[in-house]
């Protein structure tokens, strides 16, 4: 877009001044035109000043921003432990006792089914749920699938007819 200012416009729109000998306008005219255009101008630089003026206080501003962030980046990296806090370490451990949880209940299903179909299904949620029981305290949605399940084994010493858990 163009960025000249109105005022600097009508100065350029002003017509150049007529040479010499062949004068249109008198002097006096030519005077107040010139300094109208001069005014003018002068104006369009004032402004023009004051907004590089505050464009330089934006920055300045930015540029102390910038380096209080990157002190405090460096004042965290500097306080960070080696190798993670203690929190990290707690929670890669659990994770990882989640994982393989899930994979050992997963792989006895897969093992129980493989060799006989027929498997009794209650006995592999039961075995499942042993295999979760450990890590359902990390998730909610996992906590909530052991509630429900539980609640679908047949109590101990109850008859195994057409539990709900047949159904998983």
């Amino acid at each position: 877009p163009d960025r000249t200012s109105p005022a600097i416009a009508a100065a350029m729109s002003v017509p150049a001044r007529a040479p010499v000998g062949a004068s249109a306008r008198s002097p006096a005219a030519q005077y107040e035109e010139d300094r109208a255009r001069r005014v003018a101008l002068e104006r369009e630089l004032e402004e023009l000043q004051a907004e590089s003026e505050r464009g330089k206080q934006v920055l300045d501003s930015l540029a102390e921003k910038i380096q209080s962030l990157r002190a405090e980046v460096e004042r965290q990296r500097r306080t960070k432990p080696e190798r993670g806090c203690a929190s990290c370490h707690a929670v890669t451990l659990q994770v990882d006792a989640a994982a393989q949880s899930l994979l050992g209940s997963a792989g006895h299903v897969a093992r129980t089914l493989l060799r006989d179909m027929g498997a009794d299904r209650a006995e592999l949620l039961a075995t499942v749920l042993r295999y979760i029981e450990p890590v359902k305290h990390l998730d909610p949605d996992l906590e909530d699938l052991y509630v429900r399940a539980s609640a679908s084994l047949p109590a101990p010493g109850q008859d195994r007819g057409q539990s709900s858990a047949d159904r998983w």
